[in-house]
């Protein structure tokens, strides 16, 4: 009975050290910094987000917005169909947009 205690004493600090010094063990996950190009596929109503290359790229207040030459831009300038470059945090949820830059704007026939 006193071995069953100790080892079960045992086993309980092991798993917390486990814990406690490997991150991948608990439900904390990560977030990253990343930047990728694409071409804006769409832009709903409420634009919260956009989605670029099937990536769902969420918007806030903070998120700058300029083209190629450094020119501010506004979240109504941002079509469908533009390429972009996207500086932003990934999330489980999506990536949360630091900074777009305007690449090439489509061209328009008459």
């Amino acid at each position: 009975m006193k071995l069953q205690r100790i080892f079960l004493l045992k086993l309980v600090v092991v798993i917390l050290t486990l814990f406690i010094f490997h991150p991948g063990f608990s439900q904390v996950r990560s977030e990253r910094t990343i930047s990728f190009s694409g071409t804006i596929d769409s832009i709903p109503k409420d634009p919260k987000f956009i989605v670029v290359n099937e990536w769902r790229v969420y918007l806030s207040s903070n998120t700058r917005i300029a083209n190629a030459k450094g020119s501010i831009l506004k979240k109504d300038d941002l079509r469908r169909g533009l390429s972009v470059t996207i500086e932003g945090v990934q999330k489980p949820e999506g990536v949360f947009a630091e900074k777009i830059t305007v690449l090439v704007t489509p061209k328009v026939r008459p």
